[in-house]
């Protein structure tokens, strides 16, 4: 399913304006129905202007690269992303380099390379200082459509959510309707059914409601996909046709890929498997030789299923076996934690933002306190001088003095909150255990203050779930966080004093123990494993017990140089764990 990197939030003056559709928009839709044609305007227009305002150059550039991303034109793309970074070092221009990082990273995270989302982070801190609020909006809407492309609905629904949140304020109903359809994307990955179709209807509505057809179009195409869910394949297949004609005639090869593969998807549902397996094996050599190895997994993933249904195994299985090599050369552990680490620091100072402007809150709502109460002082003396009635002074000195206890009371309130954020910041709300911030800070601390001689080392344990997804898939996600609350409790009672449990990501955990040594650690370790895999689950879960696997790493200073290299050590003997076969411990070797 597709999401789109085109938000509307940098536009200053559209280069031309599309049928029906307001002029403010008019850009964001030729991008969709004339890329072709917005990037030789664009060109002439650089070329016969060499004075053109930086603001108007950047947003042009920025359409030229967009329409170079849905049609396939690398040179277009690039010769916008360098004349971007170079608008950028020659204006100071924060917004010129974030457009520049975006196009990258979409252009990433559609070829299958590494790093579109670490790319996409970097782009996105470029300006999350600034006080625009149509940029901000714009550079929120980008990283919640990396995260969206990545296929990491954990971490894109609260990103998208704020960009709506920020459209919503600035009546941009452009930008609500392609936030809307993002949500969509993710909610239908959650298997949240019923909210993805209530997304993409509102997204159409909208699109429609600004003479945007093609878009509308598109949208349905994501709408197909769920549809065939439900169990309605000829609506589904009438929605991708739709789709797949507009994309075609606009040379938009991403797009029409998705619509070629929806509309396979339709007819194995419709029962003629053979047609299905040929549709969708044009459509991956297709995806190859047009260089979107990005779409391969799912592509190759479609495949292998309808292969297994026209009982084509030796197909089956080549494809499932693409699919698992393509998506490890994707998540290597180094791009793992590279994007863990930008994004805790991206979350971390949009906590930082809003902790400041709460104080700035609390200082003005300070500063009217003590007003107020200058104010009770002054007037209770110029009553008293122009000796009116007794009564009179006390009602006005009783009303400042409410006053100035509601402003006390707002102030305390505020203390409060940004308290609470605070130690939010530092909590799983989940599982109530720490979060990857938390463990990060901590395993930071250790690193740099390592044990004397003769002290035992610390020990670094990162846990994995075994088949969490049956779970999640056979009994849906709520079952599937009551499992991960009732493990957590587990494993904090078990370590109790000696470490900390930290949730690093959706059913991983790691377990710091400093100076607990080799063999305290690897008996911990055995303890925790067998008594997870002695946990009676609930009914609800459809699973009698649940194991994981275990990866042990010591901090060596001489092997693990730094935090990096103690979570590679221990992300190796994880991954060795997993590849013994699950529900094992196993021991680092590996050199940092």
């Amino acid at each position: 399913m597709r999401g789109w990197v085109w938000a509307a939030g940098l536009l200053l003056a559209p280069l031309a304006w599309a049928d029906q559709v307001p002029p403010r928009y008019a850009e964001h839709d030729r991008v969709l129905t004339e890329p072709q044609a917005v990037i030789q305007q664009v060109r002439q227009q650089l070329d016969r202007d060499e004075a053109l305002d930086p603001a108007r150059e950047r947003d042009a550039l920025w359409w030229m690269g967009t329409a170079g991303i849905n049609i396939g034109d690398d040179a277009a793309l690039a010769e916008a992303t360098l004349r971007l970074d170079s608008l950028s070092h020659a204006h100071h221009d924060a917004a010129a380099a974030a457009a520049a990082g975006f196009l990258r990273a979409r252009h990433l995270l559609e070829s299958g390379g590494q790093g579109g989302l670490a790319e996409a982070l970097r782009a996105a801190a470029q300006v999350q200082d600034t006080h625009d609020d149509a940029l901000a909006a714009w550079a929120t809407f980008q990283l919640c459509d990396a995260y969206t492309m990545d296929e990491n609905a954990e971490g894109a629904v609260p990103v998208c959510l704020r960009a709506e949140t920020a459209y919503r304020r600035l009546a941009d109903s452009w930008g609500m309707a392609e936030t809307e359809n993002n949500l969509g994307i993710n909610y239908a990955s959650q298997q949240r059914i019923d909210d993805a179709v209530a997304m993409y209807q509102r997204s159409r509505q909208h699109f429609s409601a600004l003479g945007a057809d093609a878009w509308a179009a598109s949208v349905g195409d994501n709408l197909a996909r769920v549809e065939l869910q439900r169990g309605r394949p000829a609506a589904a297949l009438a929605l991708s046709q739709e789709s797949l004609a507009q994309e075609e005639a606009s040379g938009r090869v991403t797009d029409a890929l998705l619509s070629r593969a929806n509309i396979a998807r339709t007819y194995a549902a419709l029962g003629q498997p053979e047609e299905a397996l040929r549709r969708i094996s044009g459509t991956v050599e297709d995806a190859r030789r047009a260089g979107k190895d990005g779409l391969l997994p799912d592509l190759l993933q479609t495949r292998s299923e309808m292969a297994e249904q026209a009982k084509h195994y030796r197909q089956a299985l080549a494809d499932a076996r693409e699919v698992i090599g393509l998506i490890s050369a994707r998540r290597t552990p180094a791009s793992r934690t590279a994007e863990a680490t930008l994004e805790a620091r991206y979350a971390e100072r949009e906590r930082e933002l809003r902790i400041r402007e709460l104080e700035r809150e609390n200082r003005l709502k300070d500063l009217a306190l003590k007003a107020a109460q200058a104010e009770a002082a002054r007037r209770d003396e110029a009553q008293r001088r122009q000796e009116l009635s007794s009564r009179m002074s006390w009602l006005v000195a009783a009303a400042m003095l409410v006053v100035a206890l509601l402003l006390y009371l707002l102030l305390s309130n505020q203390r409060r909150h940004a308290a609470a954020l605070r130690e939010q910041a530092l909590r799983d709300p989940l599982t109530g255990v720490d979060n990857r911030r938390a463990f990060l800070e901590q395993a930071s601390a250790l690193v740099a203050h390592r044990p004397p001689a003769g002290v035992p080392a610390h020990v670094l344990m990162l846990i994995d779930f075994d088949h969490f997804k049956r779970i999640n898939d056979g009994a849906g996600h709520p079952q599937g966080d009551r499992v991960l609350v009732e493990v957590s409790a587990f494993l904090r009672e078990t370590v109790g004093p000696q470490g900390q449990v930290s949730r690093i990501g959706g059913e991983e955990f790691a377990v710091l123990c400093p100076t607990l040594g080799a063999e305290a650690g690897m008996r911990l370790a055995e303890s925790l494993r067998a008594g997870v895999a002695a946990l009676p689950l609930p009914a609800e879960a459809g699973a009698g017990h649940i194991t994981v696997s275990i990866g042990v790493a010591l901090f060596d200073a001489a092997r693990h140089r730094d935090l990096d290299g103690w979570m590679r050590a221990a992300d190796a003997a994880l991954y060795s764990a997993k590849s013994f076969g699950r529900d094992r411990v196993v021991a680092s070797t590996l050199v940092g």
